[in-house]
């Protein structure tokens, strides 16, 4: 008993210009001829590029997560915090001076409690307001004029809340990512119900 293999089956040429019949010599082969080979290439080139080109975007993206410092998470999620601040706060003019909310300077999220003196108030919404730039940075907050207008806005008794003690926080990445994400979804939220 012999073992004959099936003599290979003719293929179509896969340039479509020439769409000869030829009877390939290695597997895989596609084309006829070396001039079909070279009309084919450039084609078969942006098709491997493009695959290759997306592996190598998301195994960059994954070794960039993997390598990314805490601080790294900590500017993002104050980010994503002080961009749904001062999107909460738009109709509101500054929480430190009487700058209407159609002053055309650049408005900040300022904190009542520093994040140096009292981090664990860093993302807490009744601590940040919208407030513009020459109170925030300028002034460091204008804290004498943010006092009455918190008070009024918040109550006196969550103002003596956050001036109160409080347990301190310390954030790990994970509750990081997680507050990026959710300030994210707030903000789109924002975002659709004034649409």
């Amino acid at each position: 008993m012999s073992l004959q293999s099936k003599p290979p089956r003719a293929k179509k040429c896969r340039v479509e210009s020439c769409g000869a019949s030829f009877v390939p010599a290695r597997l895989g082969q596609a084309v006829c001829s070396v001039a079909c080979a070279i009309l084919d290439a450039p084609k078969n080139h942006e098709k491997t590029r493009k695959a290759l080109a997306d592996v190598g975007r998301k195994e960059l993206r994954a070794d960039k997560e993997r390598v990314k410092p805490k601080g790294q998470y900590m500017r993002e999620a104050q980010a994503s915090f002080n961009s749904w601040v001062r999107l909460r706060d738009a109709a509101l003019g500054c929480v430190s001076c009487d700058k209407p909310a159609t002053w055309v300077g650049q408005w900040h999220a300022s904190h009542f409690r520093s994040v140096g003196s009292s981090p664990e108030h860093r993302f807490n919404p009744l601590n940040v307001h919208k407030a513009c730039s020459i109170c925030n940075n300028h002034l460091s907050g204008n804290i004498l004029g943010f006092l009455p207008e918190l008070e009024r806005r918040i109550g006196l008794e969550a103002v003596e809340a956050l001036l109160g003690p409080s347990e301190p926080k310390r954030y790990t990445i994970e509750d990081l990512k997680a507050i990026t994400a959710e300030y994210r979804a707030k903000t789109r939220e924002l975002k659709r119900q004034a649409a």
